[in-house]
């Protein structure tokens, strides 16, 4: 792959910059596959359900970074099995809320 810019940098600055394109990309990813943002249209209050959505993504990360190598009641511990998981036991997902995350 190629990628042609019209300006000049540093390698290390122009590093930076494609990682921080591809961390705004992955986490849209996210919001747009887990969340599934894109079906759901909030006609009133669309800023607030953004930010509960930003939230919820925010809180299924912080767990599944803390429990990458650990298996849930229901599988491994995914984003998705996370997501799942919370739907379905309400016990887990108050977990979310109380544990520490460092």
């Amino acid at each position: 792959s190629y990628l042609i810019a019209n300006f000049r940098t540093t390698a290390e600055d122009f590093y930076n910059k494609i990682i921080s394109h591809w961390r705004v990309e992955t986490y849209h990813y996210h919001l747009d596959m887990l969340m599934e943002e894109d079906e759901h249209i909030a006609h009133k209050e669309p800023f607030s359900i953004a930010i509960l959505r930003s939230f919820a993504l925010n809180l299924f990360q912080l767990f599944h970074n803390a429990h990458k190598d650990k298996k849930l009641p229901t599988g491994k511990a995914t984003m998705a099995e996370i997501k799942r998981t919370c739907k379905y036991d309400d016990y887990f997902t108050a977990q979310l809320f109380e544990q520490e995350y460092v």
